[in-house]
């Protein structure tokens, strides 16, 4: 956390008096996937949530925008004779860089770091159903590029719609498959600053 707030300190330090200062809260739903190598299982997408803070520093038409997100990335999945579902819970601090060709709509890019914090499984055999907590399993840290599209609202309000790509393999196991994660995001935000 103390990193987090050093990020913010400094890009307020180094700002511009010139520049303009957005502040704010986001949040919306997500729709995640395991992209997985194991030819046996197969892995759905799961809606999830998704909520943080914002900071944005603009100049004309070029902005950067770290935030601080804590987001759900869930997920089902089966294989021969098995069912089951994943619950993960990332905190994740994405800094975009963001352009406005016309005023309010903007196109997004950026890297992105999760840090996991809880990981559950549920797996379903014809014996039963087992959970599991599996955060030892995987990575503790997810790297990801983010791209989207966004408008911002004159009067405060944004809206933005994301795609994070895992450039990562976070399954820990020895012998287990790789594993990438991918997030389609849809958010609604805020800034206090209006």
């Amino acid at each position: 956390m103390k990193k987090i707030v050093l990020l913010f300190t400094m890009i307020a330090l180094i700002n511009p008096v010139w520049a303009q200062l957005d502040f704010g809260i986001k949040g919306g739903l997500n729709l995640s996937k395991l992209i997985l190598s194991d030819p046996e299982a197969s892995y759905q997408s799961k809606t999830g949530y998704h909520a943080g803070i914002f900071f944005q520093s603009k100049f004309d038409k070029v902005a950067i925008q770290p935030e601080v997100l804590l987001y759900t990335m869930q997920g089902n999945f089966s294989g021969p004779g098995y069912t089951g579902s994943e619950d993960f819970t990332y905190l994740t601090i994405p800094v975009m860089l963001k352009f406005f060709p016309v005023k309010g709509m903007n196109l997004q890019l950026g890297p992105q770091v999760g840090m996991l914090l809880n990981g559950e499984r549920s797996t379903t055999t014809l014996v039963g159903t087992v959970k599991q907590d599996i955060k030892d399993q995987y990575e503790k840290t997810d790297y990801s590029v983010s791209a989207g599209l966004g408008w911002d609202f004159s009067f405060g309000l944004k809206l933005d719609a994301r795609y994070n790509i895992g450039i990562k393999d976070i399954n820990r196991a020895t012998n287990g498959e790789e594993a990438k994660s991918r997030v389609f995001l849809v958010s609604l935000g805020w800034n206090f600053l209006r």
